[in-house]
Formats: C-alpha cells, structure tokens, sequence
C-alpha cells in the first residue's frame, strides 16, 4: 500500500512537471529558441514517460500479485 501511495504522488507530480515543461517548450518555441525548446521538449517527453512507467508498472504489479488497485482519490 506505501508503494502505491508514493507511486501516486510521484506520478501526479511528474505529471505537472511535465505540464511545465510543456509550457515552457511552447514559450521557448513561440519566441525562436530552438536550443531550450528542445532541451524543453525532450524533458517533457522524459518526465511524462518516467511518470507512465511508474504507474503502469504498479498497477500491473497490483493486478499480478492479485490485488486491487486502489485510488487515491
């Protein structure tokens, strides 16, 4: 149950992270800086694909030991 809980909490906080990233990758796009937009981009698509696997991997653990998934809000 601890797992789960900070694998929510981990994932929800990287899912903002990776929705300031998006930000600031459309900004940096929107004014010409190539150079930070993709640094930008590519930590979007980072952080969005580390909070996918947390969660994923959970919640396909959850359903291999036979347990029920449970929500956190």
């Amino acid at each position: 149950m601890k797992l789960n809980l900070f694998v929510a909490w981990a994932g929800y906080t990287l899912g903002l992270l990776a929705i300031a990233c998006l930000a600031l990758f459309l900004l940096a796009a929107g004014y010409g800086h190539t150079g930070p937009a993709i640094v930008a981009g590519i930590s979007t698509l980072v952080v969005a694909g580390i909070a996918m696997a947390m969660i994923g991997g959970t919640i396909h653990h959850d359903h291999k030991v036979h347990r029920v998934t449970p929500k956190l809000f």
